[in-house]
């Protein structure tokens, strides 16, 4: 059977979308969840979202060392069993077990998410990587916005949050089915050994760019995963649209990254704008404006300039020298693995400064505001480096 480049991407792309649905679903079922389950402070109920922010972790530390031994196929279907995993989540009735199945799906999730740069250079030429890229990009937050803006709906369809969270993952399921049937190994791959030593994370650590493009989206991250976590608790009902922004940023992103040539100019235009952004996001908590309509904006800003310059910053990576499938996989294990480390531990100092300060979000918001301006910092430290043009389309060929 002769594999598909584009049911290749599909079928990567929509198990994506729905673990974005499986998250922010969790996510928004937080306050039920700590209500059934016991747990009444804030710090503590963040694990439910921690637990798979902690598994990413591990799954972006392993994933490319799992990628290098199964090859992409058995891989990829390794990580979609796991995210498909949600289906047990409304039959589990104690925290520890909640927490178990929310680490698992997390683990699936990050393998996703590092092989996704690996891919896009196995099977597309350099000239179609920035579309790719942004859709990729954009999976998550397409699933969030779907769980977000489409919630009532599927609360009428279903009735309860335990019967919404079990048809996405039977979605997650059917992916995963199709994977086996469809799914392909990189057309670029050898088995195991076949080409020589393999790029180690332990070189991967070495080499300054890895650090900075970690240090860049840490933050920008974290700060995502807070939102998701407490600012509808906090009463910035207009978090929302933070992602129903992000979606037009993505799509103005991909259309700029085939545009242009350089990418740091619109990287620390848009960690500039983000940080302002976000700033305005916080006005009404810490009494600087009561003007609904400026917070509005600010989230509308803020979604599409942290989701604008992510296709060129993927690219960015896959565009360095001596850059190829396997040293990618490296470079983006990295990348998750450190960006998720700073994650996992932000949301819970966001909430135990709630619930220091007795419930106020004053401070925790300005420490979330500070996360935000690494985007900014990471990109002002990078170097504009590029692989040459007829080499970028021998690695693709």
């Amino acid at each position: 059977m002769r594999t598909n480049k584009y049911l290749i991407e599909a079928l990567l792309f929509s198990s994506y979308v729905l673990f974005g649905m499986s998250w922010a679903g969790g996510s928004a079922f937080i306050p039920q969840i700590m209500r059934e389950l016991g747990v009444h402070d804030l710090a503590a109920g963040s694990h439910i979202s921690n637990a798979m922010a902690a598994a990413k972790l591990l799954g972006t530390y392993v994933a490319a060392g799992i990628l290098s031994r199964l090859l992409a196929k058995k891989a990829v279907a390794l990580a979609m069993a796991l995210m498909a995993l949600g289906a047990l989540t409304p039959f589990v009735h104690s925290y520890p077990w909640l927490l178990l199945v929310r680490f698992l799906m997390g683990l699936g999730g990050a393998l996703v998410i590092v092989y996704f740069s690996p891919v896009v250079m196995q099977w597309f030429a350099p000239s179609e990587r920035p579309f790719v890229n942004g859709l990729n990009s954009v999976a998550f937050n397409i699933g969030a916005a779907a769980i977000l803006f489409g919630l009532p709906a599927m609360l009428g369809w279903f009735h309860d949050w335990q019967t919404t969270l079990l048809a996405v993952s039977l979605g997650s399921l059917l992916c995963l089915a199709l994977w086996l049937v469809f799914g392909a190994d990189g057309a670029a791959e050898a088995k195991p050994g076949d080409s020589g030593p393999r790029h180690t994370l332990g070189q991967g650590l070495k080499e300054r760019f890895n650090w900075l493009l970690a240090f860049t989206y840490s933050g920008t991250l974290s700060f995502y995963v807070i939102l998701f976590s407490f600012y509808q608790n906090a009463g910035i009902q207009q978090a929302k649209y933070v992602v129903l922004a992000g979606l037009a940023g993505t799509v103005a992103g991909i259309w700029l990254a085939r545009k242009m040539t350089r990418r740091l100019p619109l990287l620390r235009l848009s960690g500039l704008l983000q940080l302002l952004a976000v700033i305005g996001l916080h006005a009404q908590v810490w009494g600087w404006s009561d003007d609904a309509g400026l917070v509005t904006a600010s989230a509308l800003a803020a979604g599409f300039f942290i989701f604008l310059p992510i296709t060129s910053l993927v690219t960015l990576a896959q565009e360095q020298p001596g850059m190829t499938p396997d040293k990618a996989a490296v470079t983006f294990s990295l990348f998750w693995f450190l960006s998720y480390l700073l994650a996992t531990v932000a949301p819970y100092l966001f909430g135990k400064l709630v619930d220091l300060r007795g419930g106020d979000y004053g401070l925790a918001m300005a420490f979330a505001t500070l996360l935000s301006s690494t985007f900014l910092l990471g990109s002002l430290l990078m170097r504009e480096t590029r692989e040459p043009a007829a080499r970028q389309a021998a690695q693709g060929a």
